[in-house]
């Protein structure tokens, strides 16, 4: 895996459908080292730090490999790195090969996986599209979450050094499918594994047990 862009944004106001938005997911690339500490990269930010940002969602990461696919589906040749709002765009990146509680080394710093993206309405603004959080949540193609274990500096061409964690931990791709679909035995399952993770973003945990609850599992 490799570093293709490193990318930021400050909160600002976008006018969407007659409406003034705040937000800060219209990232852009950035050139040289960029310092990370431990809630975001210099430069960064979040307009709704109740949902985004925080210890747990330091960093988004999404994989260039997914924008072939993205270009192709919405018809699109305009999609540029940061297009996602994320943070960091990877080569190589695969859902399935990355799991909750993963440490990956990236420049000088190490990060821990802590779950998947879960897309919101601001998504849609970034595409002028407001039904493309369900075709993001249909696609199962989400990136993921990070929190910083060591600061550093990341910048693009570095290599992304990828260290597994437990066997027993659950893949992004699994995590992001059981959540969104969380009917089957199977995916039940997966939810009471995650729920034991120590490295899952906390904001998920009452999430699951409701959806644990729905099931009749809990």
């Amino acid at each position: 895996m490799k570093v293709l862009s490193v990318n930021v944004s400050l909160p600002q106001d976008f006018e969407f459908e007659g409406q003034t938005i705040r937000t800060a997911i219209f990232k852009r690339p950035v050139s040289g080292a960029v310092a990370l500490g431990q809630t975001h990269l210099a430069g960064d930010g979040q307009a709704n730090l109740a949902v985004h940002g925080g210890i747990h969602k330091a960093v988004y990461a999404y994989s260039h490999d997914h924008y072939g696919w993205w270009a192709k589906t919405l018809g699109r040749d305009d999609l540029s790195c940061g297009q996602f709002g994320e943070n960091l765009t990877i080569a190589g990146m695969d859902e399935k090969e990355i799991s909750i509680g993963d440490r990956l080394r990236i420049g000088s710093t190490l990060l821990a996986v802590t779950g998947p993206r879960i897309p919101c309405a601001k998504l849609g603004y970034r595409f002028n599209d407001k039904t493309m959080p369900g075709k993001f949540t249909e696609a199962a193609r989400p990136g993921c979450y990070f929190r910083v274990i060591e600061s550093g500096t990341i910048e693009a061409g570095n290599p992304v050094d990828l260290l597994p964690g437990s066997p027993d931990n659950v893949s992004i791709k699994e995590m992001y499918l059981a959540y969104c679909k969380p009917r089957s035995s199977a995916a039940v399952s997966i939810l009471e594994q995650a729920l034991l993770l120590p490295d899952l973003d906390p904001a998920f945990v009452p999430n699951i047990k409701k959806r644990l609850r729905a099931s009749g599992s809990e």
